[in-house]
């Protein structure tokens, strides 16, 4: 696929962004000039809208692609996005995400997010962690950024760029909940844009022998990564006491590590699969 922002699209485009082998996906900026986004998915592939919205000069679209499953979605926030304009935008994805089908898909998030006052440094499995670095940003851009990172940590997205976007600074970002599907990245020059160009490399497998190949299940059992454990509607409080009541010692007791551990993971695969959609 391909992700772009500020696309400048309207209703009046429409043939002449075609291109062979590829079906667009927009989200334009309703109203005004300017902004938009979109994603263009190889044509082998299937896929539906999920969520396409403008609020004010900030634009979102959101596309699940069933034979990978997995949920592509771009953002837009312009530099002078106000905090109320943003956290719609972002209450839009959270509750996108939040009713996510079993099992659970793959989710990349990209856009140019337009927070230069944020220094993002590679960490651990190649994840970046963030720093807010400027003093001379506004209180409600910081208020932006941190509302962006608690819908992005609910969900487990871990954030992949660390090199300069535009100019020195790191605008446009790449999430994911699964960083293991990228298998290389590049931040190229473009002759087109003074943002530079980001291109992912992952490792999705594309026909159904080797996407089954890489499902972790057998025999067509339920397993964790099948629940969706990031469902408004989870009662924790209910897990928690449940997990409390079961007798551990009984179950444990006179028992070898490998086989309490396979209890452990029995008893709670049982109880997450009656309380988890």
């Amino acid at each position: 696929a391909m992700n772009f922002t500020e696309t400048w699209l309207d209703n009046l485009i429409t043939n002449d962004i075609n291109i062979k082998g590829y079906q667009v996906f927009r989200g334009d900026r309703k109203g005004r000039r300017g902004g938009g986004t979109a994603i263009y998915l190889n044509e082998d592939f299937e896929a539906n809208i999920l969520l396409e919205a403008s609020v004010e000069k900030c634009e979102m679209i959101a596309i699940f692609i069933e034979k990978l499953n997995t949920i592509n979605i771009v953002i837009y926030r312009p530099p002078d996005t106000k905090l109320s304009i943003f956290t719609s935008i972002v209450d839009k994805m959270n509750n996108l995400l939040s009713n996510m089908n079993a099992p659970e898909p793959t989710v990349i998030l990209t856009g140019d997010f337009n927070f230069p006052f944020v220094k993002w440094t590679k960490g651990t499995h190649n994840g970046c962690r963030w720093e807010i670095t400027s003093s001379s940003t506004t209180l409600d851009e910081k208020a932006q950024f941190l509302k962006l990172t608690e819908v992005v940590d609910k969900y487990n997205l871990v954030q992949a760029i660390e090199e300069p976007t535009r100019e020195r600074n790191t605008l446009d970002l790449v999430f994911t909940n699964d960083i293991s599907i990228f298998t290389h990245i590049e931040v190229l020059k473009s002759s087109l844009s003074d943002h530079h160009q980001i291109e992912v490399t992952t490792n999705f497998k594309t026909n159904n022998r080797d996407i089954n190949n890489e499902t972790p299940n057998n025999g067509g059992e339920t397993d964790f990564w099948q629940l969706n454990f990031h469902n408004d509607n989870v009662s924790w409080s209910t897990i928690n006491k449940e997990i409390n009541d079961i007798p551990w010692h009984t179950l444990f007791n006179e028992k070898n590590t490998d086989t309490c551990i396979n209890i452990l993971l029995s008893c709670l695969l049982m109880l997450c699969i009656k309380l988890i959609p």
